[in-house]
Formats: C-alpha cells, structure tokens, sequence
C-alpha cells in the first residue's frame, strides 16, 4: 500500500509528532494496522495474535481490536482515524480488548488537517483483563483553521494486577472546539498512569477535557496528570478526577496550566473523592505564567520574549 491510496495529509500530520509515518502503512515495518479515511477502511494488516475487524458505516467505522490471551507485542497496533474532508460528521465505534496476560502498546492518530466545519465524534469501550500491560498513546492534529469540532467519549475496564498506560497529546495545529469525556475503573492491585496534554492556540480554540479514574479494587494505584496552555484568547478547561472506593487504593491528580495573553482562560478542576476509610487520594493544582525568572534566562541567550515562551511551553509539554 502506497502515500497515494491513504491520503497524504491525514499521514503528513504525524511528523508534527516525530512520528514515522510508515509505521502506519501496511506492508511497511511490522504490526498491526487499521487506517481510516472518514467512513472508508483504506488500510488493514492483521498479525498473528491480533485480531482487526471492521465494518463501515454511513458516517464512519465500527471496529474490534482484540489482542488474544497471552500474547505480548513487541511492536505496537497502529490506528489512523482521519478526515480529509473540510466539513461532515464521522462518527467511530470502537471497542479494544486485550486478554488477560496479553501486553500492547497501541500507537492511534486522528488527523482533521483540513477542517473548517468537520464534527468527529467517537463512542469507543476498553477491556483490558488480567495481569496485562496495555499502553495506549493518541495524539492529534486538528489543522490550522480551528474548524474540528471533536468529541470523543471512551469508557475504560482495567482489570486485577494490570498496569495501563494512557497518554493523549493535542498540542499541534489549531484545537477547534474539543470536549473529551474518559472514564477509567480499576480492579484490584492494577496501576493507571494517564496524562493528558493540550494547547489552545487561538481564540477560537475551546478545550474541555474531563479525566476521571474511580479506583475500584484494594490496593489499585493511579496517577494523572494534566497539562495544558492557552494563548491569544485560547480557553482550556481540564477536569481531573480520581475515587477512592476500595481498601488501600491510593490515587493522585496533577493539574498544571499556563495563560498566556489578555483573553486567554485556564481553569483546573482536579477533583477527588473517598468512599473507603483505607483509601489515600490527593491533588494538587497550579494556573498561571511562567516564573519571571525562567524568561530571563531564555532572553540573556538571545531570545526575544516570545521565543523563550515557546521553548518554555515545548517544555512543560513534551515533559
């Protein structure tokens, strides 16, 4: 499978993230891939131990991605979900299940490049079983015109002494109108990492991104941390959730924001519960500009204001 038959520009996107682009094409490197073009499959390579399914649909996809039991991936599933269209609704119903004492890493990019009144909505279900290691790394990237509306919804099953990782990136291009809803229940002895990044460019850049983890099983662990910027009128709201329900579960959420410029709007909401006399949950939260005394630094090399908050912003993001 060819650049030509997968539309250049959704596959272009992934250098904005250093990624290599062949990686997602059939036929090239090793794993398995399923590439999506508005409601068209365009691309699907299944590997021993990996089961792809996929059924088109009016406006979009419904897909299974099982990693059967036991088996554990050295190179990770690649998932392109794009619309090289400037306006419509897709719509993708995915649902990923990793068997127990399985372990994968699952590499997803959704690429609107050219949008200016595009809605991508997404309805998508986790199970992750047993004894499994599942990292599921997404990033994003919305085109220049802040024309996606985007609003994916994901609910996600961790099961006993599991450790899942989640990293979701959207901190290249414009942002569009974006509300994220993602729902995370671990079991018993199982451990959550999740981070999520966003940058709202523009004023017409509008972020909201609720990140909740309810800690179900004794002794079940998570982190979470948010991370965000919003500059030139950009409007980012992150809301960190974690529940304590079970015996000797400890969970924390870490909310960090920037705002740069009249107009701009950083609001954190980390916001933690516990329903279990042994269970630990903390937060902490900060908002606001970058310490005087870094900019200086930056601006006695050489740079100009602007550049140093750049490189700072770079910095607090690609940590």
């Amino acid at each position: 499978m060819s650049n030509i038959e997968y539309p250049k520009e959704i596959l272009k996107s992934l250098e904005e993230y250093n990624i290599n682009i062949k990686d997602f094409l059939p036929g090239h490197g090793k794993g398995a891939k399923l590439l999506l073009d508005f409601n068209k499959i365009k691309g699907m390579e299944e590997i021993e131990g990996v089961i792809l399914k996929g059924k088109e649909i009016q406006n979009g996809i419904i897909a299974d991605i099982i990693i059967k039991e036991g088996v554990k991936l050295e190179d990770p599933v690649h998932l392109c979900f794009g619309v090289n269209k400037e306006t419509g609704v897709q719509e993708i119903f995915p649902r990923i299940i990793a068997e127990d004492n399985s372990e994968v890493t699952i590499q997803a990019h959704c690429s609107f490049p050219n949008a200016t009144g595009l809605i991508h909505k997404m309805y998508s279900h986790f199970y992750i079983g047993k004894n499994c290691k599942f990292n599921y790394t997404e990033t994003h990237y919305h085109g220049e015109k802040s024309g996606a509306i985007v609003a994916p919804v994901a609910q996600i099953y961790i099961g006993e002494n599991s450790i899942f990782e989640n990293n979701f990136t959207l901190t290249r291009g414009t942002v569009g109108k974006v509300k994220i809803l993602l729902d995370i229940y671990a079991m018993k002895d199982s451990t959550i990492r999740s981070t999520v990044k966003a940058f709202g460019r523009t004023k017409n850049d509008s972020v909201r991104i609720r990140d909740s983890i309810f800690l179900e099983g004794e002794n079940a662990r998570s982190v979470l941390k948010m991370k965000a910027a919003a500059q030139n009128g950009g409007e980012v709201l992150m809301y960190g959730v974690t529940e304590g329900n079970a015996p000797k579960c400890n969970g924390h959420v870490e909310c960090n924001e920037i705002v740069l410029g009249r107009g701009s709007i950083c609001r954190a909401r980390p916001f933690i519960r516990a329903t279990d006399p042994e269970a630990s949950v903390s937060h902490e939260a900060s908002l606001g500009r970058f310490p005087q005394k870094w900019l200086d630094e930056l601006k006695a090399k050489g740079l100009t204001e602007e550049e140093a908050i750049q490189i700072l912003i770079e910095a607090m993001l690609g940590e």
